[in-house]
């Protein structure tokens, strides 16, 4: 079976172009990093001493900490570097323009990202 997409809007400043760019691989990497790095000793001794850590080395049990990891992610990777970034403007053009990024197309569909998610990690998240 595919694997769903979710696509964000893009500007390839090298080619010039708008493009189309699917979020949910990246998520995908790091919650199987996540999962992984869960398991050795050196990280669980870390949440062990401090459970505040699990937020930024656990991996997501419910959907809240679900939520909060696909944010965290996401504000680390697209938010406030130029190649996810882009100025949008209506048309005609007038004097108004707005700069948006990745990161904010991913906030503005936070719920429908984490519901595609929560159903395929099999993770018994709970809502």
């Amino acid at each position: 079976m595919e694997k769903q997409k979710f696509y964000v809007i893009t500007w390839n400043f090298n080619r010039d172009m708008l493009e189309h760019y699917d979020v949910l691989p990246y998520f995908r990497r790091c919650y199987a990093e996540r999962k992984k790095k869960a398991k050795g000793k050196r990280i669980q001794k870390i949440i062990t001493e401090d459970p505040k850590m699990k937020k930024y080395y656990g991996v997501p049990e419910t959907r809240a900490e679900l939520r909060e990891f696909i944010e965290s992610e996401s504000l680390y990777t697209y938010w406030a570097r130029c190649e996810y970034e882009m100025i949008i403007h209506g048309w005609p053009v007038k004097k108004n323009d707005y700069k948006i990024d990745v990161h904010e197309q991913v906030m503005m569909n936070l719920d429908l990202i984490a519901d595609i998610l929560e159903k395929e990690f099999k993770i018994g998240l709970k809502k």
